[in-house]
């Protein structure tokens, strides 16, 4: 090493202090022998293994999921102090650290999460009021509730972890409909179109929720990722709004409103999340502030319900959105409506359940 060090010196007449360091670096990449980390995530109450729980390596944006068997791995970790951050739906999130060590792999961590317990009787159920002070709920002021809403942003950020790290392939059949004053639906139009999960397309912005595109107006609606920035979180107030029993099993409704110094099309309406697991079941949307020049259209309400890809892990099953119309006398079309069903998920590489680094 001190003889290549010599030589750049006569050839490229080196700094001193260059050579140094140039030595230095590469006695330090020599000796660097990258290692494999591997754990096991589980309940704190009893040790039971929990899948697809998202974890972590911050810093250095590496994201992956536990297996099924609530088991993670990241390969070709340098050596170096680590902070890792492992995040399961219904559970406290939780912060810990690693070594890693050139000379040996570290020994295989056990990470235990503790259930999410809020007392929901505690939680005040607060009337629908204007925006005017919007932003996530205080946790020193409202602890229980500030933890409900921390899981609607959980649900968002591993929906985009599974996008993005695991993407996957999808159609979608939308059928739109004509409604008439008897609540007939008519000329009926249908098309499929492909997608994927990790290509981008329409992001939330305050206020721009509307697009002229050919002619035509569009809106778009905040997906689950949305609900994850801060742009969204930012901008809307969030209120208790009790527990909804009316679609089955009890679901917490969580809802929102938009900022009203926001002065052009937004969206107001719930999240529901089941009661037991905290995940996403679905979402009620309706536009704000309709454009002017839109005279015709006197309101827009969506739905839109999740299920499940992979266990814990929610995708959009269905949409169901219906553009409320301004109309005069018998037989005149009062609403036009567009459903979307999603359907034929398949995995384009690796399957998140079935991670390619096993233990």
């Amino acid at each position: 090493m001190r003889a290549s060090c010599r030589s750049a010196v006569t050839i490229l007449r080196l700094s001193a202090a260059a050579v140094i360091a140039l030595c230095a670096f590469r006695a330090a990449a020599a000796q660097t022998t990258p290692q494999t980390l591997i754990g096991d995530v589980v309940g704190k109450d009893g040790g039971v293994p929990l899948g697809h729980a998202m974890v972590s390596v911050l810093g250095i944006e590496r994201q992956t999921f536990t297996s099924d068997g609530g088991t993670f791995a990241f390969r070709s970790l340098d050596p170096g102090e680590y902070r890792l951050r492992v995040v399961h739906i219904g559970y406290t999130p939780v912060e810990v650290s690693v070594t890693v060590r050139a000379d040996s792999a570290p020994p295989r961590m056990r990470i235990e999460l503790a259930r999410l317990s809020v007392q929901l009787s505690t939680v005040r159920i607060l009337a629908k009021g204007a925006c005017t002070m919007p932003g996530r709920p205080n946790p020193d002021v409202d602890p229980d509730f500030a933890a409900i809403v921390a899981q609607v942003r959980m649900n968002a950020e591993q929906y985009q972890l599974l996008a993005d790290s695991f993407p996957f392939k999808y159609k979608v059949e939308q059928v739109f409909h004509q409604m008439k004053g008897d609540s007939s639906e008519v000329d009926p139009q249908f098309e499929t179109e492909y997608y994927r999960s990790d290509v981008h397309g329409w992001q939330y912005k305050a206020g721009d929720v509307v697009e002229r595109r050919d002619g035509r107006t569009l809106m778009h609606l905040p997906t689950l990722p949305d609900f994850a920035s801060y742009d969204f979180l930012n901008n809307h107030c969030f209120r208790y709004a009790g527990v909804d029993t009316t679609h089955g099993d009890p679901m917490i409704r969580i809802s929102f409103d938009a900022d009203v110094q926001i002065r052009t099309p937004d969206v107001s309406g719930s999240v529901l999340l089941d009661a037991k697991t905290y995940q996403i079941r679905r979402t009620e949307l309706d536009m704000t502030r309709i454009p002017r020049d839109l005279p015709q259209v006197s309101g827009v309400h969506v739905t839109t319900i999740f299920g499940e890809i992979s266990p814990a892990i929610d995708v959009i099953e269905q949409v169901h959105g219906i553009t409320f119309l301004h109309h005069r006398g018998w037989g005149a079309t009062i609403a036009t409506t567009e459903d979307q069903r999603s359907y034929a998920f398949e995995w384009i590489g690796a399957n998140p359940a079935k991670p390619a680094v096993q233990p």
